[in-house]
């Protein structure tokens, strides 16, 4: 006699997701992975992925309907009231998001934000549980630590955190849905050995095919909310036959180093001898930097080297403890002068705004007014420039994937026509091929006149396209040569 066959850890049959607004986001998918077996999902941004995780563990916005089956282990999921899927979170299928520090209460300590997945079920994590799994995640004095806030931990750290959270208690699923999109190469293959060894079965949303390729045994493709290929990842990604896996294979390559256009201009921002203290760490530490019209500067470093930090005092966002930043000729800089684009571009985007308002705030900031219909027509614009040709500009930024609400977030800041760009990790959460087109879309705006910082630890695709790479180490900048370049660090 054969064994019985386990219960897949997620069965999906004939899933159709539709929007309020009648968007309709996956069609007809079918998945089945095993118990303790590795998926991943991948697929371009708007293609479907993060709806399809929001469907299994039962988030999808409001007017949002699901037609199909989503069984967890065994569970139907579909049709479940609120108190019964929250009765399934943590325990049946586990969530690692994108962005640990959105999961946290800022006003709590990480401690804090670990117990949740014990009261989130009316339970009381045993004695020196958190303590303990802290440290067997790799958290050095954990116990101090665990009282402190979330915005005092690096990126990497707070993200193992929240792995011990989501995986408390032995779900037989895990999701996790770009959980190391904004870290740095070494940091994302630690973090997903982590996720793996602490999951059961694990379904891994990721726009990074070299990560995939390492840590999932099947892949999935999506395109346009539908499953267009699927198998083992080896095979998958050596040799694919769908168009929209090819394209992502092909935007993936190494970009050409670039050659000088000599286009710089006059000097917009100059900043001499910064230094951010955070209570004891210093998190910027005596740099300086200078960058010119039409130049693109790139900052790059390890979680927690400081280069949000440095990046928020460039843009103005706040003020160093010692040091100066000068913008323009030092006058005071014309409304819109310097625009951000922030690392959570779903945060950044009033939810409760059709896009069109959105992106033509800028607009409105700077005295214009635009009768509805032509403030739709410049949406439509602005959002054609990015790469999001058909999208409707009266939707809502909850019907966007994480990557599309990103374009939309650089569509709006281009909309000042600002001299500075600071741009923190803004392809973090974006494919392949939609962060081609986004690093083309910023060299094509220097090349305009405008300057740009960008933050990134992607060092070998910002090489391709900055005119200037500074490194930091523990707030410290290091010199980062370049082929044919000097560096932005005096």
């Amino acid at each position: 006699m054969t064994a019985p066959r386990a219960m897949p850890a997620l069965s999906v049959k004939d899933l159709t997701v539709t929007y309020a607004d009648g968007y309709t986001a996956l069609r007809d998918i079918d998945l089945e992975i095993p118990a303790g077996e590795r998926w991943a999902v991948v697929g371009r941004s708007g293609s479907g992925k993060t709806t399809l995780v929001r469907a299994v563990l039962g988030v999808l916005p409001a007017g949002a309907t699901a037609t199909g089956s989503i069984r967890v282990d065994g569970q139907e999921i579909l049709g479940l009231s609120e108190s019964q899927l929250s009765a399934l979170r943590g325990r049946a299928v586990g969530y690692v998001p994108q962005d640990p520090y959105a999961a946290c209460d800022p006003l709590r300590t990480v401690e804090h934000h670990v117990a949740q997945a014990w009261r989130a079920h009316r339970l009381t994590p045993p004695p020196g549980r958190i303590v303990t799994d802290l440290e067997g995640v790799g958290i050095d004095d954990a116990a101090r630590r665990a009282g402190r806030h979330p915005h005092t931990w690096s990126g990497g750290m707070l993200q193992r955190a929240t792995i011990v959270a989501a995986t408390a208690h032995a779900p037989p699923l895990t999701l996790a849905d770009e959980p190391t999109s904004a870290l740095d190469a070494e940091l994302a293959d630690d973090v997903l050995r982590l996720v793996r060894a602490r999951s059961g079965a694990l379904l891994l949303v990721s726009h990074d095919l070299t990560l995939v390729a390492r840590h999932a045994v099947q892949v999935l493709v999506l395109a346009d909310g539908r499953v267009t290929e699927r198998g083992p990842a080896a095979r998958l990604l050596a040799a694919p036959s769908a168009p929209s896996t090819i394209e992502m294979l092909d935007a993936g390559a190494p970009t050409p180093r670039r050659a000088p256009t000599g286009t710089s201009g006059p000097v917009l921002l100059r900043a001499r001898d910064l230094v951010r203290r955070y209570g004891a760490t210093t998190a910027v530490d005596r740099v300086s930097v200078t960058l010119r019209a039409g130049e693109v500067l790139g900052i790059v470093g390890r979680s927690g080297s400081g280069k949000s930090t440095l990046a928020r005092l460039l843009a103005g966002m706040e003020s160093p403890d010692a040091g100066t930043v000068v913008l323009g000729d030092g006058g005071r800089p014309r409304p819109g002068f310097v625009m951000p684009v922030f690392q959570d571009p779903v945060a950044s985007l009033n939810r409760r705004w059709p896009l069109w308002r959105t992106l033509t705030e800028p607009l409105r900031a700077r005295g214009e007014r635009l009768r509805r219909a032509a403030a739709e027509r410049a949406a439509t614009d602005m959002l054609q420039r990015v790469g999001l040709d058909g999208v409707d500009p009266a939707r809502r930024p909850a019907t966007l994937s994480v990557g599309q609400a990103q374009r939309v977030a650089i569509a709006r800041a281009l909309a000042a026509r600002p001299g500075l760009l600071v741009a923190d990790e803004p392809t973090a959460a974006l494919d392949v091929a939609t962060t081609a087109a986004i690093t083309g879309l910023l060299r094509e705006l220097a090349d305009d006149g405008t300057a740009v910082v960008v933050v990134t630890h992607d060092r070998e695709r910002i090489t391709g396209y900055a005119d200037h790479v500074l490194a930091l180490r523990a707030g410290r900048a290091e010199e980062y040569p370049l082929v044919d370049r000097s560096t932005a660090v005096d």
